[in-house]
């Protein structure tokens, strides 16, 4: 009996991983010129441990949370806080310029709130997978989502929306 190829499976892992890394690091950052590369490198270290990664009972979680420490080392090298994108709506003609108020106000909160915010709200994260791709505990992600949602409320004129 042969043993399995190291890579089994990594191609398919690959092609699911790399637009929903791509998406949550474009929604954390905005700066598409540069979430391409931090995706693909944090696939890549993937790919080189990926005896070990592929048994995890989420890997995607796992390259998630490498891909965002990747971002922050790249935005810390480079001292720019880029802008997160617009999230288009059924009625975006209306509502742009309360998108451009969310998303500045969003800019304007701490990285780790910034970073659960958008990952819950905006990409659909449950709080246990937060948990998981920041490496935290749940009761941190619903501190930082608490606090991030008051925060936004303060800097938008005290709006629940």
């Amino acid at each position: 009996m042969s043993t399995p190829e190291p890579d089994q499976g990594f191609a398919e892992f690959f092609r699911t991983c790399l637009p929903v890394v791509t998406r949550t690091l474009t929604a954390l950052s905005g700066d598409t010129r540069v979430v391409e590369d931090v995706a693909q490198d944090a696939l890549l270290i993937a790919r080189h441990r990926w005896g070990d990664v592929r048994s995890y009972d989420k890997p995607e979680a796992w390259v998630l949370k490498v891909a965002i420490r990747l971002l922050r080392r790249w935005q810390r090298q480079h001292r720019q806080e880029t802008p997160l994108v617009a999230v288009p709506t059924a009625d975006a003609v209306d509502r742009v310029h309360e998108v451009e108020a969310v998303h500045s106000a969003l800019r304007r909160l701490s990285p780790r709130h910034r970073e659960v915010v958008a990952l819950h709200h905006l990409l659909g994260y449950p709080v246990s997978e937060i948990a998981a791709v920041l490496v935290v505990s749940e009761s941190t992600v619903r501190t930082h989502l608490t606090r991030g949602r008051a925060e936004l409320r303060r800097i938008l004129g005290g709006s629940d929306e």
